[in-house]
């Protein structure tokens, strides 16, 4: 770590003046007033300013930075008073018990409630704080008795909760004065060496400035990581061992996620904050179980991130993480088995509560309306166990239930259902904003060339941008060079044909010209990929009138009439997978003939259609509906062309347009235009006689 070109001396924070006097205290002869005077003495609180151990002051620092100031301590004393100090590690609680003592007046006792304890006395005139101490998640129960105890009493009432820990009751939270128990940060660090005598002689503008400098990544550090930092010879080491803690180094795989490690705004980054915040206001007592949201399921391609996120809103939210899946549970033997272990992870769950419950791979769950195969009774069996756990954990506070898929078609409409999921979020292919953030953590990098590298990304899945990263530093380090931008692009850009991504750059910008020309909804993004490209599209609610249908018609074909309008001939690229574009548009001229009675057979319903394309009558009717769309789309570009080749050459450069960007674009058509080429399509000229 290099020093600060210039450090300004900065305001001491408010809190310290206050600390400094706990600490005062702490150091004066307090044995009388601790619960436990043995425990006390060796936590060293008890004698002369040696025995103060650098843990303890630590932890007083803490105490006094989260209450900010005597005024806190004169609220919390007050008859009727009650006041919540939360997010406290539970390896600090007992030491904290023993600091507190230091902040009463001399005639203030505590008097800590307990659940076997009889109902607290009262004594007119009396100065005593009551308190209740919650040190470990998941024991809510045990806290009833006490808190029902302490708030039938007209004493103050002081709440200490553990990290992760919750009150039995949301209400009390809800009226309640609360403090954070203040995380470590470069002022208590500093405090905690003037307290220890260990501050530098000289520049120590300058040393504080390069301490401040180590919580730059704002990750949390614990009591162990600065007592362990403490042991540096020189302040500028301890600083180097702070940073080097708390901050994960580039490419490091196993440093926990969170959700402050990703940028952008995608629907499911927000989800996931949102979830976090919830589970946040419900630790707190701000918001009652049944207020929030409590389950999620992620689907996309695979290697977005899905598992990724999901771990991340564990870590943000600091609590358990509980995996589990259909192929874990599966491996555990027979059916029985297999019931006992998804069982087992449920359990789990509630156990460690508040937790996170990550099912990853929720398509394998599968549907039990698919009568393929001979194992339907053991598929039936398997997913009603399984809708039967997801009720229990509805019902049980402080477990979230998050669950990712790549194919969310595949699994029973019983298991989506809103109160069994209630959010339900894609997760596309990361945007430009994502992968710069991905690649920040990556490499030290200026922000132009991270920037850069992210469009060139754009279309690459998390997993494959981590894949390549790797695969450059093995490169960089067999051929004895430093990894910088320039390679970094070489090797992204390699494989790439101009003329492919003109093509596909010119298919996926037809979609979007096509579907504004229609009205049919607001093109979000258009990108490209690896493998093609995509087109992330709005839709507005639609009737189901025959014109709904022709337009979508229209709007699917459109990347394919955009293709041979420019380029005179058309590629495979609107066919292939089920959800290609020639698949949908196939399914919907389909349906129009066979279950939506609105094509020449009237309104019979086909029911399973696929015996219909026997006919080849039927056959030759799905192409005309196909050729006609096509025709349609080419007709409201081919007056458009030259704005459709200027926006392909926009996404080839960039590899991605959205939001703002394609306002200017999208504005640029002309909607009369796009009117009359359809009217002309609609109303042929009739042949001469």
């Amino acid at each position: 770590m290099t020093a600060p070109k210039s450090a300004r001396p900065s305001p001491a924070p408010a809190w310290l003046p206050f600390a400094r006097t706990l600490l005062h205290r702490l150091r004066e002869p307090t044995g009388e007033a601790l619960p436990d005077p043995d425990l006390a003495a060796d936590l060293g609180l008890a004698s002369a300013p040696a025995a103060l151990t650098p843990r303890t002051l630590l932890t007083a620092l803490r105490l006094a930075a989260g209450l900010g100031g005597q005024a806190a301590v004169t609220a919390a004393l007050r008859p009727g008073a009650l006041t919540l100090l939360r997010g406290i590690p539970a390896e600090d609680i007992a030491l904290l018990r023993h600091v507190l003592p230091s902040l009463l007046p001399g005639a203030w006792r505590i008097r800590e409630l307990k659940p076997d304890d009889g109902a607290p006395r009262e004594h007119p005139g009396a100065t005593t704080l009551h308190l209740i101490t919650a040190p470990a998640p998941g024991r809510g129960d045990a806290l009833q008795h006490p808190l029902i105890a302490g708030l039938d009493s007209a004493a103050p009432l002081l709440i200490l909760l553990a990290e992760g820990a919750a009150l039995p009751d949301a209400r009390p939270g809800r009226h309640a004065v609360i403090h954070e128990f203040a995380p470590i940060g470069a002022e208590l660090v500093w405090a905690l060496l003037e307290a220890l005598q260990r501050l530098p002689r000289q520049n120590a503008a300058t040393d504080r400035a390069l301490l401040r400098q180590a919580f730059d990544t704002g990750l949390h550090l614990d009591s162990t990581d600065v007592l362990l930092a403490l042991r540096a010879p020189t302040l500028a080491e301890l600083a180097e061992r702070l940073a080097a803690t708390h901050s994960p180094a580039p490419g490091d795989a196993a440093a926990p996620p969170t959700l402050d490690s990703l940028t952008g705004d995608s629907p499911a980054l927000q989800a996931a904050r949102h979830l976090v915040e919830d589970l946040r206001l419900w630790r707190a007592g701000r918001l009652d179980w049944s207020e929030i949201t409590r389950s999620a399921l992620f689907y996309g391609p695979p290697g977005t991130g899905k598992s990724w996120l999901a771990q991340a809103m564990a870590t943000s939210a600091g609590v358990s993480a509980i995996t589990g899946s259909f192929g874990e549970w599966q491996a555990a033997g027979h059916l029985g088995e297999m019931l006992k272990a998804m069982r087992r992870t449920f359990a789990e769950a509630r156990a460690r509560a508040p937790a996170v419950l990550i099912l990853d791979e929720l398509d394998a769950v599968g549907n039990r309306e698919d009568n393929a195969g001979s194992n339907q009774n053991y598929r039936v069996q398997v997913i009603n166990a399984f809708l039967a756990l997801m009720d229990e954990i509805a019902r049980a506070p402080g477990v979230i239930v998050v669950a990712t898929c790549n194919h969310i078609d595949l699994i029973d409409p019983a298991v989506l259902r809103p109160g069994r999921f209630d959010l339900r979020v894609e997760v596309p292919l990361p945007d430009a904003a994502t992968l710069a953030g991905v690649l920040r953590r990556h490499l030290a990098l200026p922000e132009a060339d991270l920037a850069a590298l992210a469009r060139h990304c754009v279309g690459l899945s998390l997993a494959e941008c981590d894949a390549e990263l790797r695969a450059a530093r093995g490169a960089a380090r067999r051929a004895g060079v430093a990894l910088d931008a320039a390679g970094l692009m070489a090797r992204l850009g390699a494989g790439r044909d101009p003329a492919i991504d003109r093509r596909v750059a010119l298919h996926e910008c037809g979609h979007a010209l096509v579907t504004t020309a229609l009205g049919r909804g607001t093109v979000q993004r258009l990108a490209l990929a690896g493998s093609g490209g995509t087109t992330r599209i709005a839709r507005r609610p639609q009737a189901g009138l025959i014109a709904d249908h022709t337009d979508l018609l229209a709007e699917l074909m459109a990347g394919r009439a955009a293709e041979r309008l420019v380029l005179g001939a058309v590629s495979a690229g609107a066919g292939g997978p089920p959800d290609s574009d020639l698949a949908l548009a196939t399914r919907v001229a389909l349906d129009l003939e066979t279950r939506y009675g609105l094509g020449a057979e009237g309104p019979l319903w086909f029911g399973d259609n696929a015996a219909a394309w026997r006919d080849p009558d039927l056959r030759a009717r799905i192409r005309r509906h196909l050729e006609a769309a096509e025709a349609r789309a080419a007709a409201l570009l081919a007056p458009h062309r030259a704005l459709l080749e200027d926006m392909a050459a926009a996404l080839v450069s960039r590899r991605e347009l959205s939001d703002d960007d394609l306002t200017p674009w999208l504005g640029r058509l002309d909607l009369e235009v796009a009117a009359q080429a359809m009217l002309d399509i609609e109303q042929p000229t009739p042949p001469p006689d």
